[in-house]
């Protein structure tokens, strides 16, 4: 966590510097952005501070279920056919970390908060929506089957924002 909030002021200092006060730190006039690159650029922040939150999010779940790093990436990737219960308790782990469950319930208000800028409010809104009645026994596979649902429609956002790896 300490580490995500270094990156982010980290990447918001160096925005301010390179952007904001050229003029100040460099004597000249302050260059902008075109907005086009203004948006990609808070788009890219937005993803790298979500990146690192599930980096440490996914460290600290693997350590309390000492799954494997391939099995861990698998589980999120929905990967894994048939997964047992302490497989989709891991996912519940993830989600709890991420706080996007949190009181027993998808947490809409913290998925926006770290996932906005990527995905944009509406789009972010009729995944969720239509993923909240996916069903469930239990907290972990409740958490498991949204996170099956919503993981391919997640996936075509970064779909629409990065290359393939192809």
């Amino acid at each position: 966590m300490k580490s995500t909030i270094i990156c982010c002021i980290l990447v918001s200092v160096l925005f301010s510097l390179c952007i904001l006060n050229t003029e100040a730190a460099f004597g000249r006039k302050p260059k902008k952005l075109i907005p086009e690159l203004e948006t990609k650029f808070d788009i890219l922040t937005a993803w790298v501070a979500y990146r690192l939150n599930l980096k440490h999010s996914k460290e600290a779940c693997i350590g309390d279920y000492g799954f494997t790093d391939e099995l861990a990436t698998n589980l999120v990737k929905i990967k894994v056919p048939n997964p047992n219960d302490q497989q989709k308790c891991y996912v519940h782990c993830l989600y709890t970390k991420l706080v996007f469950y949190k009181d027993n319930k998808i947490n809409m208000q913290a998925m926006k908060e770290s996932l906005f800028e990527i995905v944009g409010e509406q789009r972010l809104v009729n995944i969720v929506n239509g993923c909240l009645n996916a069903g469930g026994v239990n907290e972990c596979d409740k958490v498991y089957k949204f996170h099956a649902c919503a993981s391919p429609e997640f996936d075509k956002v970064r779909g629409d924002i990065f290359l393939s790896d192809e």
